[in-house]
């Protein structure tokens, strides 16, 4: 009986060792507290309204209004990213604006606040939902950077240098198609 509870005791004082280093306080940048993304056009995982959708399926191929909080203070650029990881080649990038400066907390309709680059279809330039069939999930993603990114490559590999320098991300997700 002494035995059991000896073991009992050293694993919680085991415990008490090993989880001050898996505390909040010493976690690594990368695990900070996520950022807070919302649209006031529509609520999380519903149907993102057609203005915001391609011309081909009746939109106006105009950007969504984001709002955003939670930047830490060690951030010094935003990005957004907007994908459809539903697309039937892969995750397909609609929309990439870097060069945000981390005093924004949205964007308006129809505006990009940096520097939008290529997404997957070559232009630099916001591109609606567009999906040849079935209902797709669209990510639109806020990024905060340590600092400045260099973007190089395809949209995928652009994306990619974002995710692996990002301090934290936010998201809302909106859904289309039939």
């Amino acid at each position: 009986m002494k035995i059991g509870r000896l073991r009992v005791v050293g694993g919680v004082l085991l415990l008490a060792v090993v989880l001050p280093g898996c505390s909040a306080e010493s976690a690594s940048p990368a695990a900070a507290a996520a950022l807070k993304v919302s649209t006031p056009a529509f609520t999380e995982g519903a149907a993102i309204p057609k203005k915001y959708v391609c011309a081909r399926q009746g939109g106006q191929d105009v950007s969504p209004p984001l709002d955003w909080s939670g930047v830490p203070e060690s951030a010094r650029e935003l990005a957004i990213v907007v994908n459809d990881p539903d697309a039937p080649g892969g995750t397909y990038i609609h929309w990439i604006v870097t060069g945000i400066p981390v005093s924004e907390t949205s964007v308006r309709e129809g505006r990009a606040p940096g520097k939008v680059l290529p997404g997957s279809n070559g232009r630099a330039a916001y591109s609606g939902p567009c999906p040849p069939g079935g209902v797709h999930h669209y990510h639109f993603i806020v990024y905060a950077l340590p600092s400045p990114i260099k973007p190089s490559g395809d949209a995928k590999a652009v994306h990619q240098q974002i995710k692996d320098a990002a301090i934290t991300s936010g998201e809302t997700v909106g859904t289309w198609g039939s």
